[in-house]
């Protein structure tokens, strides 16, 4: 069995309120960084072997904050990154104002992303390093809807038409604990503590 902490970045900084997505920068906040340290004292009584992350800037401070309790490297991969959209620079408000709709067909067809291929991408990711850490737990730092989407399918549950900021939605610096056969199937799946003051 392989258990990985699937883990959605910390709080950041974005004073122009725009969307973020792929972006440079958005370097994690006074209190994204006390989250992050609250979730590596969580973490530090795990036997974490690896720590897996994306590029970009909010994600990869998480990883490390994390990946120092254990002394160890971080590994980057760009199927960890935030979903690909046109929209990404966009006012926050806008972004409300759609009701953070980023799948529709006309953002599609302009280069974005569909949801199945944020969750194919995240779920190929995810089995290939169960099989890698066969036996191990590791810590996977990604973004909230390719966190959601491995959630959903991995309960069990139909991929929704787009994921709203709703209660239920992962929070910063919180995710999923999974646990994976030897053949790198996912066979549990539960919700992480919160790790917000």
């Amino acid at each position: 069995m392989t258990t990985i902490y699937l883990i959605r970045h910390s709080a950041y900084e974005n004073p122009r309120q725009i969307l973020h997505g792929r972006l440079p920068g958005f370097p994690l906040s006074p209190e994204g960084k006390k989250m992050a340290k609250r979730l590596a004292r969580f973490l530090a009584k795990k036997p974490i072997r690896a720590v897996y992350t994306s590029r970009l800037t909010r994600a990869r401070e998480t990883a490390q904050i994390v990946a120092r309790t254990f002394h160890l490297r971080v590994g980057i991969d760009p199927r960890l990154l935030d979903i690909k959209t046109p929209l990404q620079g966009k006012p926050q408000a806008y972004i409300q104002a759609i009701d953070s709709d980023f799948y529709r067909p006309e953002f599609i067809k302009r280069g974005g992303e569909r949801l199945r291929e944020v969750f194919g991408r995240t779920d190929r990711f995810l089995r290939e390093k169960a099989k890698k850490h066969a036996g191990e737990s590791i810590v996977v730092v990604s973004h909230g809807d390719p966190i959601m989407s491995v959630g959903t399918r991995y309960s069990g549950k139909r991929l929704p038409r787009k994921y709203t900021l709703k209660k239920w939605y992962v929070p910063m610096a919180s995710g999923f604990k999974i646990v994976f056969d030897a053949a790198g199937h996912p066979k549990k799946i539960s919700r992480l503590p919160k790790f917000t003051t």
